[in-house]
């Protein structure tokens, strides 16, 4: 299949074309301007290296958890290209295309949720082996010390670990430890299912801050 994959679920939004499992080109990039602004200009970058406009299969997208001002935007631009070019869109969860970065191997890919809290899950070969939750970040990690054999941490809160990691984990390194497009790409291809354009929805799983905040606000006026 020929994908044209889009990552951002964290602060570094990614653009990737992967055809047939090649990697043909990929952008990755971490800015302090909104991804409003970068992430079209990555997809045409992208688009222009791999010679992917005319043969493109599907565009696929990275639906969260994560952040949701990102995941709007990504999810947004994934449904306009799709649209656009009439072609498949394949909604792919973010915690799930992070574990793509470590085959044959156990990890709890970590995405922040805010408030010292991560989104996580752990998988194993690509599978997962529990449910998704949203836990204390040293909280998730301690537990992983019952857990037999070495396990993998990755995503984007490692740098908020506290405390000493039981023996039998270990960070991820540099290069693998963020959420890629290329790995949204090939998780496409092995979930081997197509979304509805107009249906396909972000999956936030915690509401986002404003929204608490304003049902506080208006609960505290009624009352």
């Amino acid at each position: 299949m020929k994908i044209l994959a889009i990552e951002t679920s964290t602060r570094a939004a990614s653009v990737a074309a992967v055809f047939d499992g090649k990697i043909l080109a990929e952008s990755l990039r971490e800015s302090p301007q909104s991804f409003s602004e970068t992430l079209m200009p990555q997809v045409e970058e992208v688009i222009k290296i791999s010679g992917a406009f005319e043969n493109l299969d599907a565009v696929a997208v990275s639906i969260g958890p994560g952040s949701f001002t990102g995941l709007r935007i990504g999810l947004a631009t994934a449904k306009a290209l799709a649209y656009a070019w009439k072609i498949k869109i394949i909604g792919v969860p973010s915690l799930r295309a992070l574990a793509y970065n470590f085959p044959r191997a156990k990890v709890l890919p970590l995405i922040d949720a805010q408030k010292n809290r991560a989104y996580c899950q752990l998988f194993e070969n690509f599978l997962p082996l529990n449910e998704l939750e949203v836990k204390p970040i040293d909280e998730a990690v301690a537990e992983l010390g019952r857990i037999d054999g070495e396990i993998f941490l990755c995503g984007d809160v490692l740098h908020k670990i506290k405390n000493p990691l039981p023996p039998n984990v270990r960070l991820a390194p540099p290069n693998l430890k963020m959420p890629r497009a290329s790995s949204v790409a090939l998780c496409a291809e092995d979930l081997g299912k197509f979304d509805n354009v107009m249906n396909l929805e972000p999956l936030y799983i915690r509401r986002a801050e404003a929204e608490e905040l304003w049902e506080k606000r208006h609960t505290s006026v009624r009352s």
